[in-house]
């Protein structure tokens, strides 16, 4: 069925609504809970702001994509744009570092009670004994926290899985030179 330009182009402003219009309900779905997902990541930590417009542009071009596939007579399937559950790669990662999920919820929910609870007080003291070097640490310690999670996340992604059979540093011999 022909969609009208104009409400193609106008509904290609609100992420998913454009892809709904057409008919595509998963692809739009997974547009706008990506969308609202963005921004519930952006209200707990402001950097990832930078999701938003990724997002949006997306949503907005993938409208007239699909648009034109469908004048053309090669209309895409409607399918969910993540499929978590299918990609068995991903779910390998995940099931292998569960873990790691449990600790980046437990890592945002330390970083909303510091800014919520704990840091205005700390800095009303800080400024009470007119300590400066307190001020700069307690302003900085979400991004140090930040800093030094991106960089132990780094550092496991880069060593990657050990080999069935590998020593534990334990096991491995001391080097003793030219022997």
């Amino acid at each position: 069925m022909k969609k009208n330009g104009l409400f193609v182009f106008c509904f290609a402003f609100v992420p998913g609504a454009g892809q709904m219009y057409q008919g595509y309900m998963k692809r739009g779905l997974s547009l706008a809970i990506l969308l609202a997902a963005s921004v519930v990541l952006t209200w707990l930590f402001s950097p990832l702001g930078m999701l938003i417009p990724v997002v949006w542009m997306y949503s907005f071009f993938d409208t007239f994509n699909i648009h034109y596939q469908c004048m053309m007579g090669d209309p895409p399937a409607d399918e969910y744009l993540l499929r978590l559950g299918e990609d068995q790669a991903l779910m390998r990662l995940v099931k292998g570092r569960s873990t790691l999920v449990g600790w980046v919820l437990v890592a945002l929910g330390a970083y909303m009670l510091y800014t919520n609870f704990v840091r205005d007080p700390l800095l009303d003291l800080a400024r009470q004994l007119e300590l400066e070097w307190l001020l700069r640490l307690l302003y900085g310690i979400p991004q140090l926290v930040a800093a030094l999670a991106l960089l132990a996340v780094g550092v496991w992604l880069v060593r990657g899985p050990r080999p069935a059979g590998y020593p534990d540093r334990d096991e491995i011999p001391p080097y003793r030179g030219g022997e």
